[in-house]
C-alpha cells in the first residue's frame, strides 16, 4: 500500500467567480482529522481567508470562497492529525468583476472578465474593472454583427470600435481596444483563442487599460471585448 501522505493542491478560480481549495489524504489506514486552510499571502503577516476539517481515513476537504475583484496571491495549508503538512504552491487570482461593477452583463460575458484579469494578472497588471457602458458598446456590436451577417470591426455604419465606446457615453476616451470573435461557445474558449492570438493577446496584456466591457450575441455566438482608458 502506498504511504499515507496528505496533498493541498494550488487554489484555483471558476468561471463563476469561486476560488476552490482542496488538500487530499491518501494511501491512509488510520482514520484522522484533516484540516485545510485557504490563506493569503502579502506584505504583512500572510491571512487565513477560509478553513475547513473532516474526520477521514481517505478523502477530501474543499473550501471555497468568493474571488476580490484586485489580484491577490492565495496558498492552501493542509494538516492531518498525525502532524503531516502540506502547503500548496501560491497562485494570484482576481475576478474585477462584481457588486457594485453596475453590470447587466451575462454570466458568460462576467466570466470573460474574469479570465482576462486573471491573466493579466499574471503580467502584474491591475484589474479591469467593468464599466456598463463598454459592455453596451460591445454587446451593440455583436448583436450587429449577428444580424447583418458580417465580422469586422468596422461596423456597417462605418463606426470604429471608438467610435462606438464614444456613443456609450465613456468619456474622456484616452485609449481602446477592441477584441472580436465568432465561434467559441463558452467564456474559457474564446478567452483562450484570444490568447493564442498575438493581436488579441496584445490588448488582454495591455496594462494601461483601465475598463473592459464584454458582449456576446448567441448566434454565432458572437463576441466583442472593448477595452478603455480614461
Amino acid at each position: 500500500m502506498a504511504a499515507c501522505r496528505v496533498v493541498a493542491a494550488r487554489p484555483a478560480l471558476d468561471p463563476g467567480g469561486t476560488i476552490t481549495a482542496t488538500a487530499v489524504r491518501t494511501g491512509c489506514d488510520d482514520e484522522s482529522l484533516l484540516r485545510l486552510r485557504i490563506r493569503e499571502a502579502g506584505p504583512g503577516p500572510d491571512r487565513t481567508l477560509g478553513s475547513d476539517s473532516r474526520v477521514l481515513v481517505n478523502g477530501r476537504v474543499t473550501v471555497r470562497l468568493r474571488c476580490s475583484p484586485a489580484p491577490r496571491r492565495y496558498y492552501v495549508t493542509a494538516m492531518d492529525f498525525e502532524g503531516r503538512p502540506a502547503m500548496s504552491r501560491s497562485v494570484v487570482l482576481s475576478c474585477g468583476y462584481g457588486p457594485g461593477s453596475g453590470s447587466d452583463a451575462s454570466a458568460a460575458e462576467a466570466a470573460v472578465v474574469r479570465l482576462t484579469n486573471q491573466a493579466r494578472a499574471g503580467r502584474g497588471c491591475r484589474p479591469l474593472l467593468h464599466d456598463r457602458r463598454l459592455h453596451r458598446a460591445a454587446e451593440r456590436h455583436s448583436a450587429d454583427m449577428a444580424a447583418r451577417g458580417y465580422f469586422d470591426h468596422t461596423g456597417r455604419d462605418g463606426r470604429s470600435g471608438g467610435d462606438r465606446i464614444r456613443a456609450a457615453g465613456f468619456a474622456p476616451l484616452r485609449g481602446w481596444g477592441e477584441n472580436i470573435a465568432v465561434g467559441p461557445h463558452s467564456a474559457a474558449q474564446v478567452v483562450r483563442g484570444w490568447l493564442d492570438s498575438p493581436g488579441h493577446r496584445r490588448n488582454i496584456m495591455d496594462c494601461s487599460y483601465t475598463h473592459i466591457g464584454v458582449g456576446q450575441h448567441p448566434r454565432g455566438p458572437h463576441w466583442t471585448q472593448t477595452f478603455a482608458s480614461h
